[in-house]
This record gives structure tokens, sequence and C-alpha cells, in this order.
């Protein structure tokens, strides 16, 4: 007997996705309230949806990606309706990035035209955090990107800033690596 798309897994019987859903998100919203209690944590997409299937007893074998979205959207609606900030920052990929879908769930909660994804959801888990964190810092903590994100900005800032050619002060052409301008030496 195959099992179907999404199963019960006690008896393997079949399970509306809709149903799945509603189950995941409650324990989605209950993960993602431990996560905040720790200031700086974040939990990725599977991991998330790993504990959302195992402490559910729901199992799907549609692919991540194909539903994740769908459950961070009504933990996000949860949150909103129970007046708690927003959530599903502290959910990432990976690689520590937000993903593009967060601009749209961070409209629910206000957000206005969003530059910079990662910084709005940095902003966002330190609501969480001052919210639930047990060991936030004294001085209410800051906003910060992922351990990962900084670093790849940090890299690539270092990158530019090192490519970024002086020029000669008189005639503006760049300066060979010697520091003197070939033209006005």
């Amino acid at each position: 007997m195959s099992r179907p798309g999404t199963y019960r897994e006690s008896d393997n019987s079949g399970v509306p996705f809709s149903e799945a859903l509603t189950e995941w998100g409650r324990t989605a919203h209950d993960e993602l309230l431990r996560t905040a209690s720790r200031y700086n944590s974040v939990i990725t997409y599977k991991e998330l949806a790993e504990l959302a299937q195992a402490r559910s007893g729901i199992r799907t074998r549609v692919l991540l990606t194909n539903w994740i979205g769908k459950l961070l959207e009504q933990v996000a609606r949860r949150a909103v309706d129970a007046g708690q900030p927003p959530l599903t920052s502290l959910c990432v990929h990976q690689d520590g990035t937000i993903g593009d879908g967060y601009a749209k769930a961070a409209v629910m909660f206000g957000a206005g035209d969003i530059k910079d994804v990662e910084l709005r959801a940095a902003d966002d888990r330190l609501q969480c955090y001052r919210a639930y964190a047990e060991d936030l810092p004294s001085d209410g903590g800051r906003a910060r990107l992922t351990r990962q994100v900084a670093e790849r900005r940090a890299r690539a800032n270092s990158t530019t800033q090192r490519r970024e050619p002086k020029s000669c002060p008189a005639c503006h052409i760049a300066l060979p690596a010697s520091g003197i301008c070939g033209y006005c030496a």
C-alpha cells in the first residue's frame, strides 16, 4: 500500500493538506516562541518543518519549498491576531538569509517599502527577543543580521573597498599601485 502525499505517521492514513497546515501552524508558532526566548537565536526553514511534522505526527512528501511559505503565513497571521511581534523573522534559510517571501509577510506587521529585507528582519527579530528572550542583555540588545549574512556583507564590503582605485587629486586619473600619478609627477 502506498502512502498518501500527506499522512498521519501512526497509521499512514491520509490527511487533508489544509488540516495538516493548521496543525503544523500551531506547532510552528509554539516553536518560534521558544526560539524567541533565546537572544539572537534563529531556526532554519528545514528545522522548523521537521519539528512541525515530528511533533504533530503528520508528515508530507510534498517538497518543503511548496508549503513552508503557507505555513509561515499562517504563523504570521496568528502572531498579528495575538498582537505578537513578527515571529516569522526568526525563520531563515540554511545560509542565514530571511528569504524573499519575508517582505510580503512583513507587510502584515505594517511594514512600508522595504529597501533591505535582511535589515528589516533583524529589527523584527529584536522585537521578538525583547518580548520573549530570557537572556536579553540589560541594554535591551541590538538588531543583528544572522552571522552568515553579516560575514558575507563584511567580505563584500572589504572587497569593494580594496577594488576602489585611488585617483590623482590634480587630474582625477586612477593612480597606479605606487600611488604616484604618471601624468602629474
